[in-house]
């Protein structure tokens, strides 16, 4: 009995020991990573899963679509402290007001495309179409989308044009929504996406369906306060799961950005030749300077975009000179914002639109 009763308490030591053994190994793990790691939120407590440190206010100014995933909430307005206003009208359009003198009458100008067109971290009235109302001095339509892949924003021109009959459509991008344009799951949400089929574009997720349930599982729940669970789940590749429904959730399509792009050009073609004036505009973030981390990438990935659009008979603008030019006068700083353009970064861009145009169209 003695026996069976020491037996016993060895086998509780021996578990103990396995436990105590275990624990240390993975806190020693958790510290290794975080003091060898590179990312600077790795000593933040927080779950990693649900990084508090990317923002989510595109899904409460945004509203779902069964064609583009999401767009703007309609009559959404909100008012920053320091006085700056993002206002959407009933159609989901962002407002600019106030301008001097009033646009005339007449055909509008339709401006589409990701947060650069639509005017994030701007006020309503500092936006590229705004800017481009004062100049032409006729009215401008801003049907951006913050978060939008080359894809949407095609498939928004497509579906605004026939009904708004704009005199001119101005379609922008930034190099970033090419890689957009080769997913299926963007910020979380599920988005349309083309495939390419003989060199034709096909559209899956039509309609798109809804985002997922955004709440965690148990384990992601307890488990993504490791960074060391964090950094595993990643160099696996099991993002899919892990951040599943969260911002940071993206799932590619397998298709190539830079091939659907192209072919999206032609499409932007097809509505120019029902009458409707098409110009597709390059945008650079702040990180296309010298010195920056993707100095040069951004202009590799917009080249291609403008030399298929200009083959396929669109007009096209690459702001990048007039960009440079202000960023060696008066600096970086003056042009952007946190990472987007600032007001005077929006009225230099709205100024090549406008020379490009030109009066009357």
């Amino acid at each position: 009995m003695l026996a069976s009763v020491m037996v016993r308490s060895e086998h509780w030591k021996s578990f103990a020991l396995l436990i105590a053994s275990i624990v240390f190994a993975l806190l020693l793990g958790e510290l290794l990573v975080r003091a060898f790691g590179t990312d600077a939120a790795r000593w933040r407590p927080q779950n990693f899963v649900v990084d508090p440190s990317l923002g989510d206010s595109r899904l409460r100014t945004m509203q779902p679509h069964p064609l583009l995933g999401y767009v703007p909430r309609s009559g959404y307005r909100w008012v920053g402290s320091d006085g700056r206003s993002v206002t959407f009208d009933d159609e989901g359009f962002r407002q600019h007001h106030a301008l001097d003198p009033a646009p005339a009458n007449g055909e509008p100008l339709l401006v589409t495309g990701d947060s650069y067109a639509m005017g994030e971290e701007v006020s309503d009235d500092e936006t590229i179409p705004a800017h481009l109302e004062q100049t032409l001095g006729r009215p401008v339509i801003n049907a951006g989308v913050s978060g939008y892949g080359l894809d949407q924003v095609v498939l928004r021109s497509e579906a605004l044009v026939p009904r708004l009959r704009p005199a001119a459509l101005v379609v922008t991008f930034i190099a970033d929504d090419v890689w957009r344009a080769a997913q299926r799951i963007l910020w979380g949400v599920p988005k349309p996406y083309f495939e390419i089929a003989d060199g034709t574009l096909v559209l899956h997720d039509e309609p798109v369906p809804r985002p997922a349930d955004r709440r965690l599982d148990p384990f992601r729940r307890v488990a993504g306060y490791s960074f060391l669970v964090h950094t595993v789940m990643r160099r696996l590749g099991l993002t899919a799961y892990w951040y599943r429904g969260q911002v940071q959730h993206v799932e590619p399509s397998g298709a190539d950005g830079g091939q659907v792009a192209c072919l999206l050009m032609q499409r932007l073609a097809q509505l120019a030749d029902t009458g409707v004036r098409v110009m597709v505009v390059a945008e650079y973030t702040p990180q296309a300077w010298p010195g920056q981390p993707y100095h040069r990438a951004e202009e590799q990935v917009t080249r291609p975009v403008l030399a298929c659009a200009r083959d396929a008979g669109l007009q096209t603008v690459d702001v990048l000179p007039a960009l440079a030019a202000e960023v060696a006068r008066v600096g970086i700083e003056r042009l952007y914002r946190a990472g987007h353009m600032s007001d005077i970064g929006n009225r230099v861009v709205a100024e090549q639109i406008a020379g490009r145009l030109g009066q009357p169209l």
